[in-house]
């Protein structure tokens, strides 16, 4: 059963990494037509996706990849924030301070 369908293969293995991470058994299916995109009408038949194999997980499956969505979403949306140890700048995504390894602050504030 497909329960994703990725941009891309590396995010289509992302996902499967999420899943079966929780013990949800699946695999990356139709990455050898993602290759020939240049080749072949762009539509949702020819991106990589994520098939179930157990379709009895769908429900724990979509609540994982709803939440890893989610995540990655408001990751986007954040600021880079400014190391509150060395004072660099950092980018949103970055849990911890390039430079000096400081955790980010819980509540990061855009600069």
């Amino acid at each position: 059963m497909k329960v994703f369908i990725g941009n891309s293969p590396t995010e289509a293995h992302i996902v499967q990494q999420q899943l079966e991470q929780e013990g949800i058994l699946c695999e990356v299916r139709g990455e050898g037509v993602y290759t020939l995109r240049s080749e072949v009408p762009f539509d949702e038949n020819t991106l990589p996706y994520v098939w179930l194999i157990d379709h009895r997980q769908i429900v724990k499956a979509k609540a994982i990849i709803t939440e890893w969505q989610q995540q990655l979403k408001s990751d986007t949306e954040r600021s880079e924030w400014v190391c509150p140890s060395c004072h660099e700048v950092n980018e949103a995504q970055f849990g911890a301070c390039w430079r000096c390894q400081t955790l980010a602050p819980r509540e990061v504030l855009p600069i």
